[in-house]
Protein backbone atom coordinates (compact mmCIF):
# COMPACT_ATOMS: atom_id res chain seq x y z
CA UNK A 1 0.00 0.00 0.00
CA UNK A 2 2.82 2.10 0.84
CA UNK A 3 4.42 1.56 -2.34
CA UNK A 4 1.43 2.26 -4.66
CA UNK A 5 1.27 5.72 -2.40
CA UNK A 6 4.22 6.53 -3.24
CA UNK A 7 4.57 6.09 -6.88
CA UNK A 8 1.18 7.77 -6.99
CA UNK A 9 2.43 10.69 -5.36
CA UNK A 10 5.33 11.33 -7.45
CA UNK A 11 3.60 10.69 -10.81
CA UNK A 12 0.88 13.38 -9.81
CA UNK A 13 4.48 15.93 -8.75
CA UNK A 14 6.25 15.10 -11.92
CA UNK A 15 3.13 16.06 -13.82
CA UNK A 16 2.06 18.79 -12.15
CA UNK A 17 2.77 21.03 -15.30
CA UNK A 18 4.58 24.05 -13.80
CA UNK A 19 6.08 26.41 -15.55
CA UNK A 20 7.04 29.95 -15.60
CA UNK A 21 4.38 32.52 -15.51
CA UNK A 22 6.30 35.62 -17.20
CA UNK A 23 7.61 33.27 -19.88
CA UNK A 24 7.27 35.37 -22.36
CA UNK A 25 9.43 38.21 -20.73
CA UNK A 26 12.71 36.46 -21.13
CA UNK A 27 14.59 38.15 -23.82
CA UNK A 28 12.27 41.33 -24.55
CA UNK A 29 14.87 43.94 -23.73
CA UNK A 30 18.17 45.09 -23.17
CA UNK A 31 18.83 47.73 -21.16
CA UNK A 32 22.27 49.64 -22.26
CA UNK A 33 22.44 52.68 -19.85
CA UNK A 34 19.62 54.50 -17.22
CA UNK A 35 20.55 57.80 -16.56
CA UNK A 36 18.35 59.19 -13.53
CA UNK A 37 17.66 63.23 -13.12
CA UNK A 38 16.48 64.38 -9.90
CA UNK A 39 15.45 62.38 -6.56
CA UNK A 40 18.34 59.90 -6.58
CA UNK A 41 17.25 57.60 -3.94
CA UNK A 42 14.29 56.83 -5.29
CA UNK A 43 15.76 56.79 -8.75
CA UNK A 44 18.45 54.11 -7.37
CA UNK A 45 15.29 51.70 -6.60
CA UNK A 46 13.89 52.02 -9.50
CA UNK A 47 17.10 51.72 -11.61
CA UNK A 48 17.36 48.59 -9.91
CA UNK A 49 14.41 47.43 -10.29
CA UNK A 50 14.24 48.39 -14.49
CA UNK A 51 17.94 46.40 -14.81
CA UNK A 52 15.95 43.03 -13.59
CA UNK A 53 14.13 42.75 -16.79
CA UNK A 54 17.54 43.61 -19.27
CA UNK A 55 18.55 40.80 -20.87
CA UNK A 56 22.03 41.30 -22.94
CA UNK A 57 21.12 38.93 -25.81
CA UNK A 58 17.65 40.88 -26.68
CA UNK A 59 17.20 42.27 -29.95
CA UNK A 60 15.65 45.77 -27.95
CA UNK A 61 18.27 47.13 -27.34
CA UNK A 62 17.45 50.67 -25.33
CA UNK A 63 18.72 53.97 -23.61
CA UNK A 64 16.08 55.18 -20.80
CA UNK A 65 16.11 58.48 -19.18
CA UNK A 66 14.25 58.63 -16.02
CA UNK A 67 13.17 62.34 -14.59
CA UNK A 68 11.63 62.33 -11.09
CA UNK A 69 10.03 65.06 -9.29
CA UNK A 70 8.81 64.41 -5.73
CA UNK A 71 6.67 67.50 -3.90
CA UNK A 72 5.47 67.30 -0.55
CA UNK A 73 2.36 69.62 0.54
CA UNK A 74 0.50 70.01 3.64
CA UNK A 75 -3.15 67.78 3.62
CA UNK A 76 -4.65 68.62 7.00
CA UNK A 77 -3.97 71.19 9.84
CA UNK A 78 -5.83 71.18 13.01
CA UNK A 79 -7.20 73.74 14.56
CA UNK A 80 -4.05 75.26 15.89
CA UNK A 81 -2.28 75.86 12.46
CA UNK A 82 0.11 72.49 13.26
CA UNK A 83 0.01 69.97 9.95
CA UNK A 84 -1.25 66.31 10.87
CA UNK A 85 -0.76 65.03 7.54
CA UNK A 86 1.17 65.54 4.78
CA UNK A 87 0.48 64.43 0.80
CA UNK A 88 3.42 62.95 -0.89
CA UNK A 89 4.08 63.34 -4.94
CA UNK A 90 6.15 61.43 -7.24
CA UNK A 91 6.09 62.12 -11.04
CA UNK A 92 8.37 59.76 -13.10
CA UNK A 93 9.16 60.78 -16.82
CA UNK A 94 10.17 57.69 -18.85
CA UNK A 95 12.01 58.04 -21.88
CA UNK A 96 12.86 54.71 -23.62
CA UNK A 97 15.08 55.78 -26.65
CA UNK A 98 15.70 52.45 -29.29
CA UNK A 99 19.37 52.54 -30.66
CA UNK A 100 19.06 51.46 -33.64
CA UNK A 101 16.66 53.75 -34.97
CA UNK A 102 16.49 56.39 -32.76
CA UNK A 103 12.79 55.60 -31.83
CA UNK A 104 11.15 57.27 -28.53
CA UNK A 105 8.95 56.26 -26.31
CA UNK A 106 7.58 58.46 -23.66
CA UNK A 107 5.29 58.22 -20.39
CA UNK A 108 4.34 60.17 -17.72
CA UNK A 109 3.94 57.88 -14.42
CA UNK A 110 2.39 59.29 -10.89
CA UNK A 111 1.66 57.99 -7.58
CA UNK A 112 0.38 59.80 -4.45
CA UNK A 113 -0.31 59.12 -1.29
CA UNK A 114 -0.15 60.16 3.15
CA UNK A 115 1.40 60.02 5.57
CA UNK A 116 0.44 60.87 9.63
CA UNK A 117 2.73 63.22 11.52
CA UNK A 118 3.98 61.42 14.71
CA UNK A 119 4.64 62.66 18.03
CA UNK A 120 8.18 62.33 17.62
CA UNK A 121 10.21 63.34 14.82
CA UNK A 122 11.74 60.29 13.94
CA UNK A 123 8.49 58.09 13.80
CA UNK A 124 7.15 60.86 11.23
CA UNK A 125 10.92 60.36 9.02
CA UNK A 126 9.95 57.04 9.01
CA UNK A 127 6.56 57.55 8.16
CA UNK A 128 7.97 59.09 5.42
CA UNK A 129 10.31 56.83 4.22
CA UNK A 130 8.17 53.95 4.40
CA UNK A 131 5.20 55.88 1.97
CA UNK A 132 8.39 56.69 -0.38
CA UNK A 133 9.21 53.06 -0.48
CA UNK A 134 5.89 51.85 -1.13
CA UNK A 135 5.45 54.29 -4.15
CA UNK A 136 8.93 53.54 -5.50
CA UNK A 137 7.86 49.86 -5.56
CA UNK A 138 4.55 50.62 -7.16
CA UNK A 139 5.68 52.53 -9.86
CA UNK A 140 8.61 50.24 -10.69
CA UNK A 141 5.80 47.62 -11.58
CA UNK A 142 3.80 50.38 -13.19
CA UNK A 143 7.06 50.79 -15.38
CA UNK A 144 8.43 47.35 -15.61
CA UNK A 145 4.56 46.66 -16.94
CA UNK A 146 5.04 49.45 -19.60
CA UNK A 147 7.84 48.08 -20.90
CA UNK A 148 6.88 44.73 -21.37
CA UNK A 149 3.84 45.58 -23.13
CA UNK A 150 5.46 48.04 -25.49
CA UNK A 151 8.31 45.56 -26.23
CA UNK A 152 5.70 43.03 -27.13
CA UNK A 153 3.25 45.44 -29.42
CA UNK A 154 6.00 47.20 -31.05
Amino acid sequence: MKIIFILSLSLLLTACGFKKVNQKNINIIHIQSINVVGEQRIGYSLKNNILLISKSDSKNKYNVQITITKKRINKIKDSSGKVTRYNVSIITNLELINLENKKRIQRIFSRNADYNIANIHSNTIANEKRTILNMTQQLSEDIISFITLSMRNG
